[in-house]
């Protein structure tokens, strides 16, 4: 899918939380994780993976089960058999599933007892299961309902008044919380600026709202995350401040050959640690004068004026590493936005952000608002 598929002033629909927590209690009834050596599993010449390993299912004791293979899991093959992930997608896109099964199983082969963490999707009778990921069997393993549950949880404590949303991908769980009795003026930030989605003024709607954005990966595409991100009111733009996250990566001790089974200890001890990170999070980010520290900070670069939109736009797309389509999108929404200075490439950003049809690429871009402005304003100089 490419940037030009979503009109470029089109937000994204986020889920409410609770169509997000459905989602994930409905994903939560079909997981199931294996730790199993290499010789145990194959892909067919379908292109489907294979796994020999003896398993309780719904519809009783399975020794061999299929499983569709994804593009996470793809990437799993490319990290730890080292398979070069651009011949893996050309195999795909040119339905060359035998040849692909053919380069997979061979480098399975070379190292036969070598253990992997395979995270699935159980199947039916009638349709196989999925392969989700591809993983070292000391992976910390860190799932979205009950992270979800615990953040809940500690934001709870501290009996904050917060507005939730998400998204839910292949790849990534990202939760947008949003305090909106807990504000400061952002005048100087937002004077210049429109929305580009309803033309209103910042300089008449300069309200910005604390918060922070949870991330979390199941298949090894990132860490844990609570990060401060300050939303704009006039345009839901989201500014988050990635300097300051709490990280937890997923680093975790060796894990037993077979179906995994967590212990209640193990469970209440990840919860816990969650929990008192929400705490942590909300006491620290939902905080007026966190807030106004951190945009006196961004609006003193925010400043400089841009003298040539398209080659700044063009320089900061070279240094942050967006796209040609992104560029242009950005480029798009800055001109939109009326704001003619560093400050602007941040608004455009972020604003562009929100239009991006696929949600991974759409939290990528709004996390570099910040690096983006810097660039921006570094350009003129």
């Amino acid at each position: 899918m490419t940037t030009t598929e979503l009109a470029p002033f089109t937000p994204r629909t986020r889920l409410s939380i609770e169509q997000l927590l459905t989602k994930l209690q409905e994903q939560e009834q079909r997981k199931q994780d294996l730790v199993v050596p290499a010789h145990k599993m194959r892909v067919t010449p379908d292109g489907l993976l294979e796994i020999d390993e003896p398993r309780i299912t719904a519809s009783g004791v399975s020794d061999v089960s299929h499983f569709r293979l994804t593009k996470t899991f793809d990437s799993g093959v490319a990290g730890k058999l080292k398979v070069p992930a651009t011949y893996l997608a050309r195999m795909r896109e040119y339905d060359q599933l035998p040849l692909l099964a053919e380069n997979v199983n061979a480098w399975l082969r070379l190292e036969p007892n070598r253990p992997f963490l395979v995270r699935l999707f159980e199947g039916t009778d009638a349709e196989p299961g999925v392969g989700r990921a591809l993983l070292s069997d000391s992976y910390g393993i860190r799932d979205n309902l009950p992270l979800l549950m615990a953040v809940l949880d500690g934001i709870s404590d501290r009996g904050a008044d917060v507005q939730i949303t998400g998204e839910l991908t292949d790849r990534m769980m990202v939760v947008k919380i949003v305090a909106p009795r807990v504000v400061t003026d952002a005048t100087d930030l937002l004077k210049y600026y429109r929305s580009p989605f309803t033309g209103r003024s910042g300089r008449d709607h300069p309200i910005v709202a604390a918060g922070a954005v949870l991330t979390n990966s199941e298949l090894g595409f990132g860490a844990s995350t609570i990060t401060p991100q300050f939303t704009v009111q006039v345009c839901s733009n989201g500014l988050t401040v990635t300097k300051d996250a709490m990280r937890t990566i997923h680093n975790g001790s060796k894990l037993e050959h077979g179906v995994i089974r967590y212990s209640e200890e193990t469970i209440r001890k990840e919860l816990a640690t969650a929990t008192s990170r929400a705490r942590d999070a909300v006491k620290t980010f939902i905080n007026v004068d966190y807030m106004v520290r951190k945009l006196d900070e961004v609006s003193g670069r925010a400043r400089v004026d841009v003298i040539d939109p398209e080659a700044t736009i063009e320089h900061v797309g070279r240094v942050v590493g967006y796209t040609g389509d992104e560029q242009k999108r950005i480029l798009s929404h800055f001109i939109r936005g009326g704001d003619t200075t560093a400050g602007g490439v941040l608004h455009a950003v972020t604003s562009a952000a929100q239009t991006l049809p696929d949600a991974d690429d759409g939290y990528e871009m709004e996390k570099s608002g910040l690096r983006a402005l810097e660039a921006a304003a570094a350009f003129q100089r």
